[in-house]
């Protein structure tokens, strides 16, 4: 029996520690197909979620794809089975929020928001994915609105 010699540490691994370990930041994580992305939003959410305390309904994790949204909604009830497996109490209860928390894609956490925050919005309750061409325009306004707010007037060019 051959031992393989031991792996250089990865040029990153200080950021993938971080993005494991340090909850008290928010952060936002980018790396390309196959680096270990949802690995790491696994662990970070299962500190969150089991050393933190965090209940699973003030935690969103905001992705780019549905597909990316359901691994890691699947990843992440398999690490949580496995540590309510091992006793651990708040994998219950996380176990129990778990299909309805905010993880989704951008588009998903917005529309979230604003079926959670109608009033607040200034849309109609009850709002879907699908607008007719007025609501798109008081949609297209508000996020003008919003624009000038954040960047200044007429400066809505970070909307694409």
């Amino acid at each position: 029996m051959s031992t393989s010699p031991p792996r250089p540490p990865l040029a990153d691994q200080a950021a993938r520690e971080r993005v494991e370990t340090d909850t008290a930041a928010t952060l936002f994580v980018e790396a390309g197909a196959g680096t270990g992305k949802t690995y790491a939003l696994v662990q970070r959410l299962g500190r969150l979620l089991l050393t933190d305390g965090v209940p699973i309904d003030r935690i969103a994790a905001i992705t780019f794809t549905e597909k990316a949204a359901a691994e890691l909604r699947d990843r992440l009830r398999v690490h949580l089975v496995s540590r309510a497996a091992e006793g651990e109490a708040l994998a219950d209860e996380a176990l129990a929020g778990l299909d309805t928390a905010a993880i989704g894609t951008l588009h998903s956490f917005a529309l979230r928001l604003l079926s959670e925050n109608p009033l607040e919005a200034g849309i109609p309750p009850r709002v879907t994915t699908q607008q007719d061409t007025a609501e798109a325009a008081a949609v297209d306004a508000l996020w003008v609105d919003c624009a000038d707010l954040l960047f200044g007037p007429g400066r809505d060019e970070h909307r694409d």
